[in-house]
């Protein structure tokens, strides 16, 4: 019967606690009673579970020695490393594959392998599983798509611890080391220095001076006949004027 475990099984089985009664598993798995009862009687068949009955109570469900062995089976097979076989699985889900029969077929494993294979894929996130009216499920998640797409993960490199040297091995001999070349001796370049501008002589001086009070006299004068050629053309013109108006007679 071990050969005959299925994903739906493993599934069902994770949902049991110690406080699991037959009464509310239906609503642990979005199932009706009926459909519940034929899950727990196909694992009680299977020797996954049993049931302890209680008058009056409800009827605890307990998980049998070889249903414990195969969850921790299913545990240890999660926390391995994705393989070319989760690949396949994926790449027949990204087909359209739904059903177990399907995948199965298509993959070549048994039932029981398949159902390891999903629970893998499930716990790392590469596909979901839900519960619905007495079956289950499965989709991929967006990083199961991903993974698909993508194909094997370069493989990881296990780094080599470094090597230690205890104490009772001792320290190897001195490696000699290479002899230091003497550098020549590198001197500052020369910088030249600019020599600061002559300020200008005294006779220069001297000079400027005279240059500026003539052209200040220049100015003047060229004032002054500005001055006295307006004021003459003024006059006139009052001359003029008056004489018309027969004020002064020439």
């Amino acid at each position: 019967m071990a050969e005959d475990i299925n994903f739906l099984d493993l599934m069902a089985l994770k949902r049991i606690t110690p406080t699991t009664v037959v009464e509310k598993f239906g609503g642990l798995i979005n199932s009706s009673f009926f459909d519940a009862s034929n899950i727990l009687g196909t694992l009680k068949l299977k020797g996954l579970v049993d049931f302890t009955t209680t008058v009056p109570g409800q009827n605890a469900i307990t998980i049998t020695d070889i249903g414990n062995q195969l969850m921790k089976d299913a545990d240890k097979k999660s926390g391995e490393q994705f393989d070319q076989l989760d690949l396949a699985m994926l790449k027949q889900l990204a087909g359209g594959k739904r059903s177990f029969q399907d995948l199965s077929t298509a993959v070549n494993i048994r039932p029981k392998d398949l159902a390891m294979h999903l629970y893998k894929l499930t716990g790392q996130a590469y596909i979901t599983s839900e519960f619905r009216n007495g079956n289950i499920d499965t989709a991929l998640t967006e990083k199961g798509f991903m993974q698909a797409q993508a194909g094997m993960p370069p493989p990881q490199v296990m780094q080599q611890p470094e090597e230690q040297i205890s104490p009772e091995e001792g320290i190897g001999p001195m490696q000699p080391q290479p002899e230091l070349q003497p550098q020549p001796e590198q001197f500052p370049q020369p910088v030249e220095v600019q020599q600061p501008q002559q300020l200008p002589s005294q006779q220069e001086a001297k000079e400027l001076k005279e240059l500026e009070k003539q052209l200040a006299s220049l100015t003047n004068k060229r004032r002054m006949k500005i001055i006295i050629t307006i004021t003459v053309v003024v006059v006139v013109i009052v001359i003029d004027i008056l004489v018309l108006r027969g004020i002064i007679v020439l």
